[in-house]
């Protein structure tokens, strides 16, 4: 049964993935599935590859919210829960006592404050390398905090049987090793079998919410609309997973970026937790809450596709009172819950103007310009399915490659128009959404056709790399530092011209840019990385991929290469 939802799947999402690599992507979707990652997330934790220690995936969060490059903004934080996730997903048809052996070896290495990444990086794959790097990070940045650390390592397999105990054993002996990394950490191993896999697959995520409520609600007049109050614990239920996670899917545009400890926050806290013979909702604007249909069954609301787009912090604060055992006293939040016409128009204008004032992430609001419903709809016809609003298009099992983020096809774009792969490589999700490099990319000005030509030429190298990397290893082990600066290569070959115009680019054909002359250009940025590294061999490939020196030295390698016959 398991086997025919992964092919029916891989099918359906990556067609041109091996079984193999898309088992990773279904295993950590699947285990990861409450923490409400995006496909970008999901990715960027995968390390499987040659030099990977064992380890296929590797993902940190802060209080359930995704550690991406940019580490920094994690800082401020005071955070209350470090989570390390590490995925060990194998299609062998049983659990193996070798897969801990391998971790056990090199995680204690890997996670080690003191360990040497000089040496490490002879041995270790570059994103491996650079993942646990984040973990560790974290751990220091945020050790004033006196967080909780969990780590949890997941191993999935095809397997219809339980684990040995031998295999259990050994797991075991894992946990306690890890759970040395720092004081108080806690670490978990979970097995996931065929029946827990195709379980955790069927449940997939809620799209109905129920909400019970105190008192009949109060409607509006003009349109569909409810004023309720609902006791706290039931709240609490409504915004919870069934492992106790805070269900993030409802929150518009992944909303995650949760203020912390602010004034606001920490009285809103100190409410909750005194002064219990007043009624909460006296002291709190409520949280306002936007659906696509909403029905009344009992002492219930019944919501399709509930988007909480106000009351974020209340939300999280009411999660954080009840994690903290909590007591709902008989006291109550106050709930709106709208029904904006089908058109979305008063949808977004309620998202706009509710969350004007809460901090969000890169790019969130921007979901309601008309440069970003004009490029959705523009890519939808050439077969990309462009999120606007994160995970929307994801959660409709919509195939990999053809869902689009924001932040996807800004680095994209960056490379082969902007012609600045380095910037693809080196600016975090916050750097490549912000008004100074926003406006390079997403603009009226541009053909809206020329963000499908540069999602179909990274769609084409990805697939070369994909080849490629059967029977060849890459230096570096990394495709992402060879897939922005091939883009970018391409933007000469495919013009065969030195400083292309975006009309130019707009007339390039796919079909040119065929194996042949990837394999050229592939040969050309291996010379220019190995020359690089021969200079200073201790910054290493990342570092000299993310360099604008180096994008200068492909760019004259290129066109003063003759086979590739680029004009004046």
């Amino acid at each position: 049964m398991l086997d025919r939802i992964l092919e029916d799947q891989r099918s359906r999402l990556a067609p041109n993935q091996k079984l193999d690599d898309f088992f990773n992507y279904f295993t950590a979707s699947t285990a990861l599935q409450d923490l409400d990652l995006d496909i970008d997330e999901i990715r960027d934790g995968i390390v499987d590859g040659s030099h990977d220690c064992g380890v296929d995936g590797i993902w940190v969060l802060v209080d359930d919210r995704y550690v991406s490059a940019d580490v920094d903004r994690h800082k401020t934080l005071r955070a209350g829960k470090i989570e390390l996730v590490i995925l060990q997903a194998k299609t062998s048809s049983g659990f193996q006592e070798t897969a801990f052996e391998k971790l056990h070896y090199h995680l204690p290495i890997l996670l080690d404050m003191d360990r040497n990444v000089s040496e490490l990086a002879e041995s270790t794959n570059a994103k491996l390398l650079d993942r646990t790097g984040r973990f560790l990070h974290i751990l220091e940045a945020l050790a004033s905090s006196f967080p909780d650390v969990f780590v949890r390592v997941v191993y999935a397999s095809r397997s219809a049987e339980p684990p040995h105990p031998n295999v259990r054993a050994k797991g075991n002996r894992l946990e306690r090793d890890l759970a040395k990394i720092a004081s108080g950490t806690k670490c978990r191993v979970e097995y996931l079998g065929a029946a827990e896999l195709r379980e955790l697959s069927a449940r997939g995520a809620t799209v109905v919410s129920e909400l019970v409520f105190m008192d009949t609600p109060m409607s509006t007049s003009l349109g569909e609309g409810y004023v309720c109050l609902a006791r706290l614990d039931e709240y609490y239920r409504f915004i919870t997973s069934p492992n106790g996670a805070l269900r993030l899917e409802l929150f518009e545009s992944n909303v995650r970026d949760y203020a912390g400890r602010t004034a606001v926050n920490t009285a809103i806290g100190e409410t909750l937790g005194s002064n219990h013979k007043d009624d909460f909702w006296w002291f709190n604007n409520g949280v306002t809450i936007v659906a696509e249909e909403v029905r009344i069954a009992g002492k219930k609301i019944v919501m399709k596709d509930p988007q909480i787009v106000n009351g974020l912090q209340t939300s999280h604060e009411i999660y954080n009172y009840f994690q903290g055992a909590g007591q709902h006293h008989n006291r109550s939040v106050l709930v709106r819950i709208m029904v904006p016409p089908a058109s979305g128009r008063a949808r977004d204008g309620i998202i706009r103007a509710t969350n004007s004032q809460t901090q969000l992430p890169p790019g969130a609001l921007r979901a309601t310009e008309q440069i970003q419903k004009d490029i959705e709809e523009s890519l939808q016809r050439d077969g990309y399915y462009y999120e606007r609003r994160a995970n929307y298009y994801k959660n409709l099992g919509f195939p990999l490659e053809q869902v689009v983020s924001m932040s996807r096809l800004a680095r994209e774009f960056t490379s082969f128009v902007v012609g600045e792969p380095h910037v693809s490589l080196k600016f975090s999700e916050n750097l490549l959404l912000d008004d100074s490099h926003y406006y390079r990319v997403f603009s009226t000005d541009h053909d809206l056709d020329l963000y499908r030509i540069v999602l179909d030429v990274h769609v084409r190298i990805g697939e070369f790399l994909t080849s490629y990397m059967e029977d060849r290893a890459l230096l570096g082990d990394t495709a992402e530092n060879w897939r922005y600066h091939l883009a970018y290569m391409a933007s000469f070959t495919l013009t065969r011209l030195r400083r292309p115009t975006q009309r130019d680019l707009l007339n390039i054909k796919i079909e040119h840019l065929s194996d042949g002359l990837l394999e050229s250009m592939m040969s050309l940025l291996e010379r220019e990385y190995k020359a690089s590294l021969r200079g200073n061999r201790t910054q290493g490939i990342d570092k000299v991929a993310r360099s604008s020196d180096f994008t200068r030295r492909v760019r004259q390698a290129t066109i003063a290469t003759r086979r590739f016959q680029i004009n004046r």
